[in-house]
């Protein structure tokens, strides 16, 4: 009877946290600029992000005056009041605006390394001390090109 026992108890043991671990949903804020905002991004770049420009939130500074958002590996900081954050119905629309923010990202960021990989007078260290800023931003910024 105890070995019975035994066996059913450490059988409940092994399945609850199987029936206990449900799917986890993901918590995370996106944020959707209210207005064109000029920001740096911790790269060093310059960007013109345009008012609908929506992106992921990875912190507030300065008691929520300021928001740190992301783009791609690169962050950047706004003034809170420029931005508004998304209801969970609304983050799949704003997240087609991030990839294309993401897609213009890394295609100047690769076209800048590869510029700075063809020049023979500089050195790489020279060139990861001094970068250029990256042209403007946002996911308008394709269609404005010529």
């Amino acid at each position: 009877m105890r070995a019975l026992f035994l066996c059913l108890a450490s059988l409940l043991v092994v399945t609850c946290p199987a029936f206990a671990q449900k799917k986890k949903k993901e918590f995370k804020l996106y944020a959707q600029f209210t207005a064109d905002t000029r920001v740096e991004l911790s790269d060093g770049a310059m960007w013109l992000m345009d008012k609908g420009d929506t992106f992921p939130v990875v912190a507030y500074k300065n008691m929520q005056k300021n928001i740190v958002l992301q783009l791609a590996g690169a962050t950047f900081t706004t003034d809170t009041i420029r931005v508004r954050i998304l209801k969970d119905e609304e983050v799949e629309a704003g997240l087609e605006s991030y990839r294309k923010n993401v897609r213009a990202y890394l295609e100047a960021r690769s076209g800048q390394l590869q510029e700075e990989l063809k020049s023979p007078t500089s050195k790489p260290t020279e060139a990861a001390g001094k970068q250029d800023p990256l042209p403007e931003g946002g996911a308008k910024a394709e269609a404005k090109k010529p």
